[in-house]
């Protein structure tokens, strides 16, 4: 399969990278030794290729009130210059599109907001977009941009783009959001000063290390928002939006049949991804997903989705894939509304 390149892409190869397939975009995997990466993205700063998502601006007098009725977020809470994990959802609480909302200076009480989303995500959300859009004053468009994606310190660079802050990362994370005419000579700029370009590989050890989940290969339309306990994404507060009685429900009244959850393996690092779960009875309950070693920890943790019966921090479990077996224990995270 060809995938589609970045326009970071061409700057990666130079820098003999590897790549790999995210959403059907070529991302680099590494550029060097992948514990170098991690380590100058905890430590100093390591720079990335955020191409595997899209961008889209936003702008109206009826931006709130929109986004208000449509995504799973509130809106009161986003002020300018700052951004919201989100969601939108169909109204059984499947996921339509996994996001994230910036606020930006508002021009004539028109809102300006960028959503950050999955690239395999954007055709479904423009598509609903459309739909619910009637007369509102709120127009939306994908841009054409380039996505310079910075963990660790922000070095000071000159652009004339957005800078966004992420929360979704695992670590301290900027993106500059730019042209693509303009991003290589920001890049040359990064490399001249003497900043490591990174991967996929240590994006990923740092996203599941931060309790991350990641679209695609943990959760998908396939799924609901309470299932996946992407509760910081939710408002149980605000008035109504598709899937809200869903989320509500299963707030107040119990949990969802299967869950994300998070493992902590035991022994020594044995590849899981992909493995079944069994519980003490022998009885299978789940399937992990995505799988790392955390430096952090000193031990393999993953995502999984586990059988509500099985769910419960503490639990223990055993995980078995192409005849090894390892036990695991679910640790999940408190429960926080966004």
């Amino acid at each position: 399969m060809t995938l589609n390149t970045t326009p970071l892409s061409d700057f990666f190869v130079r820098h003999n990278a590897d790549f790999l397939d995210v959403y059907g975009m070529q991302i680099p995997l590494r550029c060097s030794e992948a514990g170098l990466e991690y380590q100058a993205a905890r430590e100093k700063t390591l720079v990335c290729d955020g191409g595997h998502r899209a961008w889209i601006e936003v702008h109206g007098a009826d931006v709130y009130d929109f986004f208000q009725r449509t995504l799973s977020s509130d809106l009161n809470k986003l002020d300018v210059g700052e951004h919201q994990l989100s969601a939108m959802l169909d109204g059984k609480g499947r996921w339509i599109a996994e996001l994230v909302l910036y606020r930006f200076a508002d021009n004539d009480n028109r809102w300006h907001v960028g959503v950050d989303i999955p690239v395999t995500c954007c055709e479904a959300f423009l598509e609903k977009m459309n739909m619910l859009h009637f007369g509102e004053d709120i127009s939306f468009a994908k841009a054409d941009v380039a996505r310079i994606k910075i963990f660790g310190e922000l070095p000071a660079v000159k652009h004339d783009g957005h800078l966004i802050s992420r929360s979704d990362a695992g670590e301290k994370c900027h993106e500059i959001i730019v042209g693509p005419m303009t991003a290589n000579s920001i890049m040359q700029q990064l490399v001249d000063d003497g900043h490591r370009l990174g991967g996929w590989v240590a994006q990923d050890i740092m996203r599941v290390e931060g309790g991350f989940p990641l679209w695609g290969s943990d959760f998908d339309d396939n799924y609901t928002l309470p299932g996946c306990n992407e509760w910081r994404r939710a408002s149980i507060t605000k008035g109504c939006y598709a899937g809200q009685e869903v989320v509500a429900r299963i707030n107040t009244y119990g949990q969802a049949p299967r869950q994300l959850c998070q493992l902590h393996f035991d022994g020594d690092p044995q590849f899981m991804q992909g493995a079944s779960l069994f519980d003490a009875q022998g009885k299978e309950v789940g399937k992990v997903s995505s799988w790392i070693y955390s430096p952090q920890l000193g031990k393999p943790i993953s995502f999984a989705y586990i059988k509500r019966s099985a769910a419960p921090t503490g639990t223990r479990l055993r995980a078995t894939l192409e005849g090894a077996s390892v036990e695991c224990k679910v640790v999940n995270p408190e429960k926080v509304f966004g």
